[in-house]
């Protein structure tokens, strides 16, 4: 398992459960399934099957990208 902990930009590292979730969507809307966890619901949470092909990783990480640039503006 990996995980992202979603923080404000401000520096003051509040949660940010709001980009969380707008990550978590722009994701699904691609077709990769992210979780969303932690106790202020601002972690992203990754468990890809140990046996996955570098090259889908590689996939789901451009798609993660993606996500983060639409979710931030």
């Amino acid at each position: 398992m990996m995980a992202i902990e979603m923080v404000a930009a401000d520096g003051s590292k509040t949660p940010d459960a709001a980009l969380t979730k707008a990550v978590v969507a722009g994701c699904g809307r691609r077709g990769v399934l992210m979780l969303s966890c932690g106790s202020y619901g601002n972690v992203i949470r990754m468990l890809p099957p140990l046996v996955t092909e570098l090259a889908l990783i590689n996939d789901a990480m451009d798609v993660l990208d993606e996500a983060f640039a639409e979710a931030i503006g």
